[in-house]
């Protein structure tokens, strides 16, 4: 009976311990690499987890072209801009609150002719379950 109960205890302190780390693994941010361009964002789609903290490391490779990441969904969390000179290098954390599909997109806009947007710096993020 001895051994019985010593098993059923080792189980029970492997399960918590793997419960445990599954939760500190969920509190980790999603760090994802996006590339703003000559009128391109790489990559245009972005699955993320809803509750799960992300960490969006953006880069823009024009060198004298100034772009920014926008992202406006205050409703669910989410609602930043990331403004860089040519070559420069910038970063934005967010927790997602709520599932959907938002719209993502450079603002800026050139003395002539179209925005950057209509240029075709748009993308989506899309926040799943």
């Amino acid at each position: 009976m001895t051994r019985t109960r010593y098993a059923v205890a080792m189980v029970m302190a492997a399960l918590l311990a793997s419960t445990v780390l599954v939760q500190a693994d969920a509190a980790e941010p999603q760090v994802i690499d996006v590339t703003l361009g000559s009128y391109f964002i790489k990559p245009d789609k972005i699955t993320v987890k809803v509750g799960q903290p992300v960490t969006l490391k953006v880069k823009n490779e024009a060198w004298f072209v100034p772009h920014d990441l926008v992202i406006k969904a205050p409703d669910a969390g989410i609602n930043f801009k990331v403004d860089l000179h040519g070559g420069k290098s910038g970063s934005t954390t967010f927790t997602p609150t709520k599932t959907g599909t938002y719209k993502m997109y450079c603002d800026k806009k050139s003395p002539f002719g179209k925005n950057h947007e209509e240029k075709g710096m748009h993308g989506e993020l899309v926040v799943a379950p």
